[in-house]
């Protein structure tokens, strides 16, 4: 006859290994779960850093077509490179005045993406007068009625005296008594995104959005497309023609959508045949008067084709990490000084 404590301290001990196996189960599902986390970081964090060296990596090659686009200056119309060279084309595009965009570059295990713009191929923000301003905020398509106390609020802003215009704004009748408040700074901006400090000029207007406190025609709020993209704090004030995107174009006196159209398929050559070498590149404002008809006569004091300082995006990617530099850099005799730096 069998004893029932026996049966009962079999019950329990064969209990207790289940737990205990369940336990392990657990633990080792855990360790192996931290494990797998922990090689995914791993993974993560090197291929930010091979990402990270990828795009200070792409500020060397702009670098080198710099100084590669020197090169080609001095050779002039004789300028040639073998098919080993694949720079040439980008060095060239920078000769003459023309933006570089999405030059891809595999190196190891990523590429590097890069972006070269001429910085005057937007409008200087400090030297902007009053009519400009106006084609600025129709192009982005901020409502006519807010014009006079944007445009009189950063001339206000601008300008060295504190007397506000009647529209516009300084630090004794607005900005003192704001909650927190602080002083116009009566001098140039040292960055665009500086006029989100001026009166009027919100987020939407600056980077694109809605305006909360107007409505479009289907009762919705009205978008508008933000100034930022049009505007620098550099240069002399006149724009890269041949680098100038359509909507900085359009800021240009009695320029349309279908006349920048044309001034863009003009300087790259959209009409040639398919594979032409042809430079189509303006070469100064009299080549674009004389190539873009009907042009109004004062666009031609507004544009150039120089350019000595330019805006590089460098973008490492591997394994579907990213990394970016972003700089303004002047480019002097085959040095590079870099006057804005940022890392993302």
């Amino acid at each position: 006859m069998s004893d029932p404590f026996d049966s009962a301290r079999s019950g329990s001990a064969l209990m207790l290994v289940l737990w205990s196996v369940a336990l392990m189960a657990v633990l080792i599902g855990s360790f192996a779960f931290d494990a797998h986390i922990e090689g995914r970081i791993t993974y993560y964090y090197r291929n930010r850093t091979k990402a990270d060296y990828l795009a200070r990596s792409g500020i060397e090659v702009a670098r080198m077509l710099m100084i590669k686009q020197a090169e080609v200056e001095d050779a002039g119309e004789e300028a040639e490179g073998d098919d080993e060279d694949r720079w040439l084309d980008a060095a060239k595009r920078l000769h003459q005045g023309q933006d570089i965009r999405g030059l891809i570059e595999p190196l190891g295990e990523g590429d590097i993406i890069l972006d070269i713009v001429p910085e005057p191929a937007r409008r200087n923000v400090n030297l902007l007068k009053e009519e400009d301003w106006e084609r600025i905020l129709e192009v982005s398509n901020v409502p006519e009625p807010r014009w006079a106390e944007l445009i009189e609020s950063v001339q206000d802003w601008l300008d060295a005296d504190d007397e506000a215009r009647a529209d516009g704004a300084e630090t004794e009748d607005y900005y003192s008594t704001l909650e927190s408040p602080y002083t116009a700074k009566n001098g140039p901006l040292d960055t665009v995104g500086e006029l989100l400090l001026v009166k009027g000029f919100s987020r939407a207007i600056v980077f694109g959005g809605p305006l909360d406190d107007i409505e479009n025609e289907n009762g919705e709020p009205l978008m508008v497309t933000g100034i930022e993209d049009l505007l620098t704090t550099y240069g002399d004030g006149k724009v890269n023609i041949n680098a100038a995107s359509a909507r900085v174009l359009m800021t240009l006196p009695d320029v349309d959508d279908l006349v920048a159209g044309a001034i863009i398929e003009e300087r790259e050559g959209a009409l040639l045949e398919e594979g032409s070498d042809e430079d189509t590149s303006f070469k100064d404002a009299g080549d674009l008067m004389a190539r873009v008809p009907d042009l109004n006569p004062d666009v031609r004091s507004h544009v150039t084709v120089d350019s000595s300082i330019f805006r590089i995006t460098s973008t490492g990617r591997v394994g579907g990490v990213t990394r970016r530099v972003w700089c303004i850099a002047e480019h002097d005799r085959g040095q590079l000084q870099f006057l804005r730096w940022r890392e993302e």
